[in-house]
């Protein structure tokens, strides 16, 4: 068996990516991968089985990295309202430095991939949800079903990432804390 290379395996990663997000997912194939990270498609059949695999890696390593990006600087003594927002500016910020994997990301959330993934295993997406139901339990968030919150909380950060990358609005901090601001009072008490 061949040794596996990280600086090989970044650059398929990286490449995939930006492919993915000129070409759509039915635009790429194993081979135009290998070409643009100059590896050969064999070098990918040692990381990946095939392209559906590489593709749901490479979701999962997104979603583990903006987990630490959102979840980077929480305290225990904050309380739910000021982690809330924490975890917004994070959010925001780390997909506003990081837009390609929010292109990526919604991508894939389109495919039939999908079904395949277990949200549960990010630990933004768990950390959230116990947020949220801390929220409810304390009173201190409405008591709404999860989905719901969540749709009105976080949604609204995709929306406006896309605005501000089209210069549709400038999402400067002063934005950016209205929009958190605007979310809170979406689902608090």
């Amino acid at each position: 068996m061949r040794t596996r290379d990280q600086s090989k395996y970044d650059a398929i990663m990286s490449v995939t990516i930006q492919l993915t997000n000129a070409l759509g997912f039915d635009g790429i194939s194993i081979s135009k991968i290998a070409k643009k990270a100059n590896v050969s498609p064999a070098t990918i059949y040692i990381y990946f089985k095939n392209k559906e695999d590489l593709f749901s890696k490479l979701y999962i390593d997104i979603r583990k990295k903006m987990s630490q990006g959102t979840l980077q600087g929480l305290q225990d003594q904050m309380n739910i309202e000021q982690t809330f927002k924490s975890i917004w500016h994070n959010s925001f910020t780390y997909n506003l430095n990081h837009p390609e994997y929010l292109v990526f990301r919604e991508q894939f959330e389109q495919t039939l991939m999908m079904k395949n993934i277990d949200e549960n295993k990010f630990e933004a997406y768990r950390y959230v949800r116990n947020l949220l139901q801390r929220g409810i339990d304390e009173n201190t968030i409405k008591n709404h079903p999860l989905p719901i919150l969540t749709a009105f909380a976080f949604i609204p950060i995709i929306t406006l990432l896309k605005f501000h990358l089209n210069n549709i609005i400038n999402m400067n901090e002063g934005r950016i804390r209205q929009a958190y601001e605007i979310a809170w009072n979406a689902i608090s008490k």
